[in-house]
């Protein structure tokens, strides 16, 4: 059995700071267009085993929203259906959406800390699209389908995955992955109910100079997806239909809808390839998507479109030329404490203890999607000073930390 549903998450619309480029003055001044979580739940009638997969249109997941949903969903449907273990919640990745949400103090440096109003409108609108799609399961079947879109992505960081063993990038067609893989669900009379699908690029085709609440390329994806089975948005509102179609993220790294490529804003120039510098400063180094000098919303239609055509097409042949699946429904679920984790090295060295994280001054460097500030620049290993001053009020490290990075 399956279900799909669709709510509004779109939330704070004004003067709340924007997750993902880490800008503290890019606020909130209106809306592109509205966000949503979408969701499709898997029920094993035999086994009573189920499935909910989300994607939402926010910037990633969030620990306390997992778990304030799974409280919530306990309580709106009188029983605990899903849980940490069997409920997925996937952010499109999306750097144009209300920070704020997350409980940790690194993502919350430029929101200047917890927006209750981002949070309780993610929460709430993944409550409704899971609820939705419980309540709305019926004997269908899925068919699963991949195929390539082409000329919507691009490597941001291509001297550093030129940096792998040629051996491996050997097994590879492009420095990027182009595959997208689909999965269409129907009822049992062949009725379509929904796709999901999975392909490698970010959310910034709306680049930091953006003031508006969006989707971006996938968010309107979904739109043009939606409006295609739903009809037209004269006749049915966006986020109103019964078909919903996801754009969910996947490998998506340092994957950038910029196709134009990085340019220096002040000559034209291509930054340069290995520091994404212009004259040593990377303020001045930004990649260009697709659109008109690079047009925010045209570049975020156009990547849209690319990814829209390419999943109709295997939504169309899924059953033709996809494969049905088919089984029981399963789910595996872990945490894993990764600074005790041991590895086992190569060429029979031996084991090695995992670290604990730590970031290098090159992270302050930003990409060229979204560029830092002052003099940080990519692939920097040097020591500053004033620096280290700055991070030791932050999080000073100890002896052991150091030692092990």
């Amino acid at each position: 059995q399956f279900g799909t549903g669709i709510y509004d998450i779109t939330g704070p619309a004004a003067d709340v700071n924007l997750m993902g480029y880490a800008a503290p003055e890019q606020t909130a001044q209106g809306i592109h267009f509205r966000l949503r979580a979408r969701a499709f739940v898997a029920h094993d009638p035999e086994t009573e085993k189920r499935i909910a997969f989300v994607s939402a249109d926010t910037g990633m997941g969030s620990d306390l929203v997992n778990m304030r949903v799974v409280d919530k969903l306990t309580e709106k449907l009188g029983s605990a259906y899903y849980t940490i273990d069997n409920l997925c919640i996937s952010g499109t990745h999306t750097h144009s959406t209300p920070a704020g949400f997350l409980q940790y103090v690194l993502f919350q440096v430029t929101s200047w800390g917890f927006v209750q109003e981002s949070f309780d409108a993610l929460v709430d609108g993944i409550v409704e699209a899971v609820a939705a799609a419980h309540t709305n399961l019926k004997d269908g079947a899925m068919h699963a389908n991949v195929g390539e879109v082409d000329d919507a992505n691009i490597n941001r960081s291509p001297t550093a995955y030129d940096r792998n063993p040629d051996d491996e990038k050997a097994q590879y067609k492009y420095n990027t992955d182009h595959d997208m893989t689909l999965l269409k669900i129907t009822d049992g009379d062949g009725v379509g109910m929904g796709q999901f699908n999975w392909f490698a690029v970010h959310g910034t085709s709306m680049n930091n100079t953006n003031r508006l609440l969006s989707g971006d390329n996938r968010g309107y994806a979904s739109y043009l997806f939606e409006r295609e089975i739903n009809g037209p948005t004269e006749t049915v509102a966006p986020g109103h239909g019964d078909f919903v179609a996801a754009f969910a993220s996947t490998n998506l790294g340092d994957v950038s809808p910029n196709t134009m490529g990085a340019k220096c804003l002040d000559t034209g120039l291509p930054c340069d390839a290995i520091t994404s510098t212009c004259d040593g400063r990377n303020e001045m180094c930004v990649a260009f998507g697709p659109g008109t000098n690079g047009d925010n919303m045209e570049s975020t239609e156009i990547i849209a479109t690319k990814q829209y055509d390419v999943a109709k097409t295997l939504y169309d042949t899924a059953e033709t030329q996809g494969t049905a699946v088919e089984g029981p429904v399963d789910y595996r679920h872990m945490f894993v404490h990764m600074p005790t984790y041991n590895v086992s090295l190569p060429d029979s060295a031996g084991e090695a203890t995992l670290c604990p994280p730590a970031m290098g001054y090159a992270f302050a460097a930003g990409t060229t999607d979204g560029p830092g500030m002052f003099d940080f620049t990519q692939g920097d290993n040097s020591s500053n000073p004033f620096w280290n001053a700055i991070a030791g009020l932050l999080s000073k490290p100890t002896d052991e930390e150091i030692a092990c990075q």
